[in-house]
């Protein structure tokens, strides 16, 4: 009898809340007529948590401990910025933390997007692999520093603790949680279903560049070189057309984007490059010389180590409708 507990409150992101709750009811049906599934879902005060202004979910208060579970399962949550986000998890998520805390070793404790924080604040992912929502992997690492982040991948799965990157990461982390608990053929039945196939192998796709920061001499770097893409530069070159030193760009650049200026060159001419292989009919050595890469070999590793996979597959996964 698989038993489930589902930790939300207020604000907790719809799509992950009911894809949980679809994947088991369907997971129900196609398993074994003996093995009944429990769901249960709760809140911190209990009772009716508003998801979004058109969805309430009925939930029960959170048990003293969560005991009897084979799975505990946070999913995102919707925070404004980095600030309020810290803020919730420092006050109303605190009763499930302390709850995890508590969580028995054999039951397995999963979140997604910024549920991870949740469960990096109970030190359950002390000294553990893990993912998190993309754009926050800094925020996160430098709030957890104990936990291993590799905030590339899509799906972590370090035994005892499973994590998810970003939001529609959280279905192929229930489809995970099910495969754990009742195998893998019954999760790619479920899986067929619902047109979720194995986890996402990596995030990296997906990730978009910062371009604008609060920094007007960062903003006009990264807008000079943007208009400099296909040219062969310098960042002595670049300091010089900004009117600043070399040190002085190159210590602001590493402060305000973590990035020296050089790696970021290479990140925007990727950024480029995805436009081009989802808007045009342009072949990859055409593309790489007009991001500024004489080697199209070169431009290839590059881009495969920035985005996780080939220019081929990019396109293939993302090009455009109506582009052949």
């Amino acid at each position: 009898m698989p038993a489930i507990a589902l930790l939300i409150e207020a604000g907790a992101t719809p799509s992950s809340v009911t894809a949980t709750l679809d994947l088991f009811a369907i997971a129900q049906r196609l398993d074994v007529p003996e093995a009944l599934y429990r769901i249960d879902v709760f809140s911190g005060r209990g009772g009716a948590v508003p998801l979004a202004p058109a969805l309430t979910l009925d939930s029960r208060p959170l048990p003293a401990r969560l005991a009897g579970y084979d799975a505990v399962i946070l999913p995102g949550f919707f925070a404004r910025d980095p600030a309020e986000l810290a803020e919730r998890v420092e006050t109303v998520w605190q009763p499930a933390i302390v709850r995890l805390r508590a969580v028995p070793e054999a039951t397995l404790v999963t979140a997604s997007c910024y549920g991870t924080f949740v469960l990096a604040e109970s030190g359950l992912l002390d000294d553990r692999a893990a993912t998190t929502t993309w754009w926050l992997q800094s925020e996160f690492a430098a709030r957890y520093p104990t936990v291993r982040l590799d905030a590339g991948r899509a799906l972590v799965d370090d035994g005892r603790v499973l994590t998810a990157g970003a939001m529609t990461a959280h279905t192929e982390l229930s489809l995970h949680v099910l495969r754990r608990l009742r195998g893998h053929a019954l999760a790619r039945s479920v899986g067929s279903i619902m047109l979720v196939d194995e986890a996402k192998s990596s995030q990296r796709p997906f990730m978009v560049l910062q371009r604008f920061f609060a920094d007007p001499l960062i903003d006009g770097a990264v807008a000079w070189m943007d208009r400099h893409l296909a040219d062969t530069f310098s960042t002595a070159e670049l300091a010089g057309a900004l009117h600043v030193s070399y040190r002085t760009l190159h210590r602001r650049f590493r402060m305000v984007t973590g990035r020296a200026p050089l790696a970021y060159l290479h990140a925007l001419r990727v950024e480029r490059a995805k436009e081009l292989l989802e808007r045009t009919r342009q072949g990859v050595g055409q593309i790489a010389a007009a991001v500024g890469y004489a080697d199209e070999s070169s431009f290839r590793r590059l881009f495969a180590r920035q985005a996780g996979i080939s220019p081929a597959e990019y396109r293939r996964r993302f090009r455009g409708a109506g582009i052949p």
